[in-house]
């Protein structure tokens, strides 16, 4: 009952559920009208012989030219502009006119009764049942008016029908008696259900909206990068692609920035300094820009540019010039300020038909070699860069065949104890000399051997013809293999190898790996692992191009190294360059205070080979010694040496 109660009043408090009650009975109020004139004109008809006209004829007429009229007011404007406001006073009125026309048609019914005969009274009770049960059914999402008509309808049908001295009136009237409240029931349960319908209704629409909105946020977050909020590598590619499938003649001009000396940051100040470093270099190359360019973040301290289409060469330079000296300007951290600085390869491509990956390859490729000048700045990529990019593809293909197996070998520099002048081991060195394009350089092959996923087998071959050197060579003589950076970081790799030392029978002391901070920085923790298990069977680990890195002080804390060796770019210029010299002065030192051995790459003079003996460095390899050489010449030159330095020490 109170449900019921409550049902009755209109929900001012709830706008959404008020439209959608007005537009369902919008839609039921025209189909009533309809059955109160056709139901009181089919009585009016019937009864126009045996009432006065006034009665039979004009009050329904009357009546049912204002259910017309309501029916087409209903049909033009009733159902338009529905607002929550306007819901709420149509079906107020609505309620007031159900009151209205159910009193006049109720009257008019009751004051035709007395006129006719038993089938014509029987007419009226028909049209007062059916005019209460089309109340019902068509008022229903109004229960109060429906409520009220069904109250009106049947109290007249039955209190006329009561004292109607008519058996079967009288038992239609005790019938009709007990309906009022079924019927009340079931105008309740209709609402209830409606009510219900309605909040499901709105409960989908909302999870919908929420589901739109989610795919929304997903389909932003699939071509934003969180952190900054730049475009993300996905959606860089995306705008390449589609500028040029509308301009494939005309290229866009593109680059690649990597900031240097950004992974100091993360591990000296934490991930936290990293990303404002990020998110500051993003806001200053956005500003510098513009709209009409992109900036996207391609991932880690990578960012792409596709630079405005109006600029011309000079105009891309010098913008490229400005993006780098952005970064060269200090950042603002919680614990003072750090400084990092940028390269960047630009690829200004000529009109012709590209890809984006072609674009891509070619600017990371200028981004390369600006890289390995350690100078920063812009590389623009040029037909040189073109020539290496053709000999490096079809150098991937020639590691593709099996023939190159055969024709990889070893080379043997000799690495000497500058006190005493012996030969203490070799460095084997890995040569290609092709069938097809000659000697090919290791700073070309092993890159590529790296890229096609070759390295691994490469580097079982190679050290295969080590191991067969070892047997051969002198027993106090050592020999250091390189190990690449995808080397160091697969226990596979590192398993095949200690595999192989097992079965050579050689004695895993006079192994010694070389690895270099690259190999690091793609992946420490494995590294570690790898370096633990590799020490652990007794062979040494030296780290190689010591100085050139950017955190090798914190490497050397963290592993266990047994020798470093100096970076041929300080021990080259170490008497030409006082900074050369002070580094390499300060290595030597660190050495002697860690208890390691340091190795001097470079050595072209006995002038520098005595200057570094003298600041304490221990062992040096270089042209002044040898150039590398094959394993019998190699052995030659060991002996040679080594009684050269014996019959010095004779006389």
């Amino acid at each position: 009952m109170k449900n019921f109660i409550a049902s009755l009043r209109l929900q001012k408090d709830n706008p959404k559920f008020l439209v959608a009650q007005f537009k369902a009975l919008s839609s039921q109020i025209p189909i009533l009208y309809v059955l109160l004139v056709i139901n009181a004109l089919a009585v009016a008809i019937t009864h126009i012989k045996s009432a006065p006209l006034w009665l039979s004829l004009y009050i329904p007429v009357g009546l049912s030219i204002v259910c017309v009229f309501r029916l087409c007011w209903w049909e033009i404007s009733g159902k338009e502009n529905v607002t929550p406001e306007r819901a709420l006073r149509l079906m107020k009125v609505a309620l007031v006119g159900a009151v209205i026309l159910t009193i006049g048609f109720g009257g008019w019914a009751i004051a035709l009764y007395q006129y006719g005969d038993a089938s014509q009274q029987g007419q009226i009770a028909y049209f007062l049942v059916v005019t209460g049960i089309s109340c019902v059914f068509c008022l229903m999402h109004l229960p109060l008016a429906a409520a009220i008509t069904t109250v009106i309808t049947f109290t007249a049908m039955i209190v006329t029908f009561l004292f109607s001295g008519n058996p079967v009136f009288v038992a239609t009237a005790v019938s009709g008696l007990f309906l009022v409240l079924p019927f009340l029931r079931v105008i309740n349960s209709y609402f209830q259900n409606f009510t219900h319908l309605v909040r499901l209704t709105e409960e989908l629409k909302q999870k919908q909206a929420e589901a739109e909105e989610l795919n929304l946020v997903n389909s932003r977050n699939a071509l934003q990068d969180q952190l900054t909020g730049l475009a993300n590598r996905r959606s860089f590619f995306l705008s390449l692609e589609k500028m040029l499938s509308k301009a494939p003649a005309s290229p866009p001009v593109i680059g690649i920035i990597d900031l240097d000396g950004f992974k100091p940051v993360n591990d000296v100040f934490g991930h936290a300094a990293g990303d404002l470093v990020l998110k500051e270099t993003a806001r200053r190359f956005v500003s510098l820009v513009g709209d009409e360019g992109t900036v996207s973040r391609l991932g880690g301290d990578e960012f792409g540019i596709i630079f405005p289409s109006d600029m011309t060469f000079r105009a891309v330079s010098d913008l490229g010039l400005a993006l780098c000296a952005a970064v060269r300007e200090p950042f603002d951290i919680s614990d003072g300020s750090v400084r990092v600085s940028g390269s960047c390869g630009i690829v200004y491509p000529d009109a012709g038909e590209y890809t984006a990956e072609d674009l891509y390859e070619k600017a990371d490729f200028a981004l390369y070699q600006m890289k390995s000048k350690r100078t920063g700045g812009v590389e623009f990529f040029s037909p040189e860069h073109e020539k290496i990019l053709t000999q490096r593809y079809l150098i991937e293909l020639e590691l593709q065949a099996d023939d190159f197996a055969k024709e990889l070998k070893l080379e043997y520099q000799p690495i000497v104890e500058l006190r005493s002048g012996r030969v203490v081991g070799f460095e084997a060195l890995a040569r290609w000399d092709s069938a097809r394009f000659g000697r090919i350089s290791p700073d070309a092959f092993i890159p590529a051997a790296e890229r096609t996923a070759v390295i691994g087998r490469m580097t079982r071959i190679l050290f295969g013809q080590a191991l067969d050197a070892l047997k051969i060579l002198p027993t106090y003589l050592r020999v250091s293999f390189n190990l690449s950076a995808r080397d160091i970081c697969d226990h596979e790799t590192s398993m095949a190898l200690l595999a192989m030392i097992n079965r050579s029978g050689v004695d895993p002391k006079r192994i010694e790996f070389e690895i270099t901070e690259t190999a690091l920085l793609s992946d420490f923790d494995t590294a570690d692992q790898v370096i633990g298990t590799l020490r652990a069977a007794g062979i040494s680990i030296a780290l190689d191009d010591f100085g050139t890195g950017y955190s090798s002080l914190s490497h050397i804390h963290r592993l266990s190294f047994d020798k470093l060796k100096i970076d041929k770019a300080f021990v080259m210029n170490f008497d030409r360059d006082a900074r050369c010299m002070s580094i390499t002065r300060s290595v030597a030192n660190l050495c002697q205070n860690l208890g390691i051995a340091s190795v001097a790459e470079g050595v072209e003079s006995e002038d520098v080979a005595e200057a570094l003996k003298g600041i304490g460095v221990r062992l040096a390899q270089g042209y002044y010694f040898s150039r590398p050489l094959p394993l019998e010449l190699a052995i030659d030159y060991a002996v040679q040496r080594d009684v050269a330095v014996s019959q010095s020490l004779s006389a």
